[in-house]
């Protein structure tokens, strides 16, 4: 080929420039552009020959003419199957797409002093081109530059480059309907030796136990959470959760028969979307990295073992009691909020996860019984099988030891066995035992404690994205087997991406492993709104 002087190729850029507006975007964000605009949104990869292009017939002309420029200068993106759209030709605006990619191509070689690899034959070429879609050539500039503006304006507006907003919504209605809790709480002071018989306060004359039932109001509470995950490699999370709302709490809707007034917590009717304050809280600060095969944890707000575990997806997508959640006796022995933890993957269906624990207030604050180490705290370890994304079962261990009033103190050892299996898409089975053992000292906690759980689940439940369940368990109690039960159904509707409708009742028999309480009934809907 003849080559042209420097002179004339400086002649044929200023002639480019001003026929044709040079895109800022790179050939591809060019392709992509005209593919938004058609409403053909799938992702464009680079192709190295106009022949591939099979949609484009090779008889025409202009074809030809893209074709050598194309080889020359390796200037135009198709989609990685080799076509642009099926079976139909490439439209004026597609390859008005793929010309003015060849000549950016070209404007690059003239400006960056290698001139002398462009032909005259080429831009006579490329001024024809020019001429017969100059119409196509001109919207194709209109809509990249609109698309430059928008995007201007979001990276000028964006709330952050590494962090997005999370949030969730719960509004709550529902009640607690029970009959007396007999003798449920003491009152007062007293001398165990002297007057635990007497029943009677010698202080005040009031009963040392008093009977309790529960306020059978309807309540209506909300609770709203908002996460900033920020990622700053890609593969890191750094989160920070804040939570508002007051909910009633179900566990603590039993006023006690006493001229003082209070009430008694009946744990097992606690639900799993619990708020109590008003006040914005700091809910979680954590930090998770990875290391190899390994995945860090480390934290100092509402970090515990069910955080850095893997998820067990075959398990409950959801619960009213928080009983239901997970394994009492596996996650939620011993103190929590602030720690460390590794989660190592050593195959690819084994995972083992160890971590410490301790309380946010405990770990923060200097002192006896008090900061990271000294306080309440417990070591915890979980080997998961995940056999399939049908089958997953694993074990627990946990050691702990729990700071009491004084110098009493308990140190405890649990155990815990989770197991889920989906026999269909449409139902699974899963469950959970544990067992642990509380050794007291100077007054501390003691005694043995058991629980289990079994949970019947049915994903898209009459439509898809719906869910529901039946589950029954035992509540970690240290009396005979099968007295401390929960009942629970559920039918979770999910009516949007964003919202979902929950009704959920609940049973509950012997309340605080006593049976002389009469049972508890729980009837809640709760409405999610997720963003």
């Amino acid at each position: 080929m003849t080559k042209i002087s420097w002179k004339s190729l400086i002649a044929a850029s200023a002639f480019l420039s001003a026929t044709v507006a040079t895109s800022a975007q790179a050939q591809d964000a060019t392709m992509a552009q005209v593919n938004q605009y058609a409403a053909e949104g799938a992702a464009m990869g680079q192709v190295t020959s106009v022949s591939q292009l099979r949609d484009v017939r090779p008889t025409d002309w202009a074809f030809q003419a893209l074709q050598s420029l194309v080889e020359r200068y390796g200037c135009i993106a198709g989609y990685p199957d080799g076509t642009f759209r099926g079976s139909r030709a490439m439209t004026r605006f597609e390859f008005a797409a793929g010309l003015n990619a060849c000549l950016d191509r070209v404007n690059e070689l003239i400006a960056s002093a290698t001139a002398d690899m462009v032909t005259a034959e080429d831009l006579a070429v490329l001024q024809r081109l020019q001429e017969e879609f100059q119409a196509e050539l001109a919207t194709l500039r209109g809509r990249v530059d609109a698309l430059e503006a928008r995007t201007a304006e979001l990276e000028a507006n964006q709330f952050s480059t590494t962090t997005k907003l999370q949030g969730e919504a719960i509004f709550d209605l529902g009640g607690v309907f029970a009959g007396e809790l007999n003798d449920a709480i003491a009152l007062g002071t007293f001398d165990a030796d002297d007057n635990f018989t007497q029943g009677t306060d010698p202080d005040t004359g009031l009963p040392l136990f008093a009977d309790s039932e529960a306020e059978d109001d309807i309540t209506f509470g909300g609770r709203i959470r908002l996460a900033l995950n920020t990622s700053f490699t890609g593969k890191d999370l750094l989160r920070t959760r804040l939570q508002a709302g007051r909910m009633g709490n179900y566990e603590t809707r039993f006023e006690q028969g006493d001229p003082r007034g209070g009430s008694v917590s009946v744990p097992e009717a606690a639900i799993a979307w619990n708020g109590d304050s008003n006040d914005v809280v700091m809910d979680e600060l954590y930090y998770n990295f990875p290391v190899g095969k390994a995945s860090v944890y480390v934290g100092t707000h509402g970090l515990d073992a069910d955080d850095v575990v893997p998820t067990l997806g075959i398990f409950a997508d959801s619960t009213l009691l928080d009983f239901f959640e997970d394994n009492q006796l596996s996650y939620d022995v011993g103190d929590s909020g602030a720690g460390a933890a590794v989660s190592y993957q050593l195959t690819d269906s084994l995972n083992l996860t160890g971590g410490y624990f301790t309380g946010t207030d405990t770990a923060a604050s200097p002192g006896d019984d008090l900061g990271f180490f000294g306080g309440s705290n417990k070591y915890f370890g979980q080997l998961t099988f995940e056999a399939s994304d049908r089958f997953v079962v694993a074990g627990t261990y946990t050691r702990s030891y729990n700071a009491g009033v004084a110098d009493s103190y308990s140190t405890g050892n649990a155990f815990g066995l989770n197991a889920g299996y989906a026999l269909s898409p449409k139902l699974t089975l899963s469950g959970w035992a544990g067992w642990a053992d509380f050794d007291g000292k100077n007054g501390g906690a003691d005694g043995e404690l058991v629980n289990w759980a079994a949970i019947l689940g049915l994903p898209d439940l009459f439509r898809e994205g719906n869910y529901g369940s039946i589950a029954v368990g035992e509540f970690a109690n240290n009396d005979d087997w099968f007295d401390n039960l929960a009942v629970q159904a559920i039918y979770k509707m999910q009516l949007s991406d964003n919202i979902s409708i929950q009704p959920g009742v609940a049973w509950i028999s012997q309340p605080l492993g006593d049976g002389d309480n009469d049972s508890v009934f729980i009837g809640n809907v709760r409405t999610v709104f997720s963003f």
